[in-house]
């Protein structure tokens, strides 16, 4: 791609998952990788990890971005690579907890 994501994609981000995460109030620690540029099922698209604690459980929970909208999101899977990500954390979510650094 010849420019990165839309810069609103935070923003984007969070109004996707306070939707789809129905009990996100209850998660902590939330935190954010930079996007990446994959090619996924849905073509070539931003690749952006969320990390969170559900019940003192990690998660990862991935969201595939064309410009300011979300085109895909799952739970991540081995082959997203959240794993591998670095993270920031995610002021545009609601945290109780340290971030997991």
């Amino acid at each position: 791609p010849l420019a990165g994501p839309d810069p609103s994609y935070r923003d984007t981000v969070a109004n996707h998952l306070k939707k789809v995460l129905k009990n996100y109030s209850v998660y902590d620690s939330f935190e954010i990788s930079d996007p990446r540029w994959v090619h996924s099922i849905k073509g070539w698209t931003w690749l952006t990890c969320v990390r969170f604690r559900d019940q003192g459980r990690v998660r990862n929970y991935a969201l595939f971005l064309d410009g300011n909208r979300v085109v895909d999101d799952r739970f991540a899977v081995q082959t997203d690579n959240c794993d591998l990500q670095t993270y920031y954390p995610f002021d545009r979510m609601p945290t109780g907890l340290a971030p997991l650094h």
